[in-house]
């Protein structure tokens, strides 16, 4: 399965030391330069950083369709525009985006997208954590910005509300 994700997954993961659930479902993540740069610059504060330069199942790669990224960027950001084309060059199976712009502008691309909450549902069902709910409420602690709307529709399909 090809999968390629932008910046934020990433982060939300690492703010939450969860990031090994990546590994754990795909066996490789492909990101863009620009992500890696926006994750990984030099003396980098962000969480995950030194993770995620010296992650091995991390796979680094660059964008031959600077045109496309170029008009992407009129209304997204270079990372998401980058991810975009990354997915369309190697005909990726799934895109991991939690930015809603980004998300529409997949979705009409006709990829297969998924968030950071989609992720951890995922997880759950697969075995590799118990609740999403805890995990939702860490991100908020750490001020990770996730709508009412996708938390709530997100403990439904974990099962966790009614």
């Amino acid at each position: 399965m090809i999968v390629v994700s932008n910046a934020t997954v990433l982060i939300g993961l690492a703010k939450i030391g969860k990031l090994d659930l990546l590994p754990r479902i795909f066996s490789k993540v492909y990101i863009p330069e620009e992500v890696f740069r926006e994750l990984v610059p030099e003396r980098s504060k962000k969480p995950g950083s030194w993770e995620i330069e010296k992650a091995e199942w991390i796979e680094r790669k660059s964008v031959t369709g600077q045109t496309e990224v170029r008009l992407l960027m009129a209304s997204l950001d270079q990372g998401e525009a980058e991810v975009l084309v990354l997915g369309k060059e190697m005909k990726a199976d799934l895109i991991l985006l939690d930015e809603e712009k980004a998300r529409k502008a997949a979705a009409i691309a006709s990829f297969e997208v998924m968030g950071l909450v989609g992720l951890l549902i995922l997880a759950k069902n697969l075995g590799l954590i118990e609740q999403v709910g805890p995990y939702i409420e860490e991100l908020r602690r750490k001020n990770f910005r996730i709508s009412e709307k996708i938390v709530l529709e997100g403990l439904k399909k974990a099962g966790e509300v009614d």
